[in-house]
């Protein structure tokens, strides 16, 4: 007896979201909307945000969509997850009194994964030209997080790099605001069966929208 094939439906929007939470906290944060404070409330959005994009990317590559699998997965831990927890590390070791631990490894990491991003970016131009924006800039300032990491905490407070974090800290806000707008006008086509916000089509191509599928940085 042949069982009816599965079918999942497509996470795209939970995943965007969650893009648009996780970079709104490193917005609140690099802009200095948020002190240190609030590293506790930070990493539970950061986490949240994460473990979102994890279940997205595992749907996704069930759907047999390896691009948005990579990306949500790769960036749910990675961008998101492991930021979460190395946060949490450094406002524990400057609780309890230990020696000052700082995010030079972030900054190492972040160089390499710059490179990776921005090599996705003209894979997901093929998706939309929206979208290829998006992570474009998010690939801008994951470098830009990679060059502040590095330097030692108290060079970090000097010129030029409180306006480096800064502008990093606006570039991520936008490009997680796209993808808010991405998820939006996606979940609207599922909902309405047709396209109510526009959603620019493949970068010099004439293919219809495709419900992207993405995921995001953080600091």
């Amino acid at each position: 007896m042949t069982q009816p094939q599965e079918t999942w439906a497509d996470p795209s929007p939970a995943g965007l979201f969650a893009v648009g939470a996780g970079t709104t906290a490193v917005w609140t944060v690099l802009t200095g909307r948020a002190g240190p404070h609030d590293a506790g409330v930070f990493v539970v959005w950061l986490l949240a945000a994460g473990l979102l994009q994890l279940v997205v990317g595992l749907v996704h590559l069930r759907r047999g969509d390896p691009t948005g699998g990579s990306l949500n997965l790769a960036f749910g831990v990675l961008f998101f997850g492991a930021p979460a927890a190395t946060s949490a590390v450094l406002s524990g070791s400057a609780a309890s009194g230990a020696g000052a631990a700082t995010l030079v490894i972030n900054g190492w990491i972040f160089l390499l994964l710059g490179v990776v991003l921005a090599a996705f970016v003209p894979v997901v131009a093929r998706q939309s030209a929206l979208l290829m924006l998006a992570l474009g800039i998010f690939a801008g300032a994951v470098f830009l997080l990679a060059l502040l990491n590095l330097r030692a905490p108290a060079e970090q407070q000097q010129a030029p790099w409180p306006l480096i974090a800064w502008s990093a800290g606006w570039l991520i806000g936008g490009a997680g605001l796209l993808m808010v707008y991405l998820g939006i006008a996606t979940a609207w086509l599922h909902a309405f069966g047709r396209s109510v916000l526009p959603i620019p089509g493949p970068l010099g191509g004439s293919a219809g929208p495709a419900a992207p599928a993405v995921s995001g940085p953080r600091a």
